[in-house]
């Protein structure tokens, strides 16, 4: 167990390195992209829910698209 062992992994080129530090820095945006359009996908579908009545406290009448015929 000498300094002068070496390494059971050869270092790689420069240019290797960096291919592979920005392939993972590309999948990295390319997540935190997708991450923040479907949490903004969210957040606007969560305040439509709250702007609208329940369903339970809806009338089927209220419901159709028709106009009502009763009065």
């Amino acid at each position: 167990m000498g300094g002068n062992e070496r390494s059971m992994l050869e270092s790689v080129p420069p240019y290797v390195e960096t291919a592979i530090y920005g392939y993972f820095v590309l999948v990295a945006a390319i997540g935190c992209y997708l991450h923040g359009r479907y949490w903004l996908a969210a957040r606007r579908t969560r305040g439509r829910d709250r702007d609208q009545p329940a369903a339970a406290n809806v009338s089927a009448e209220e419901r159709t698209d028709r106009p009502r015929t009763d009065g």
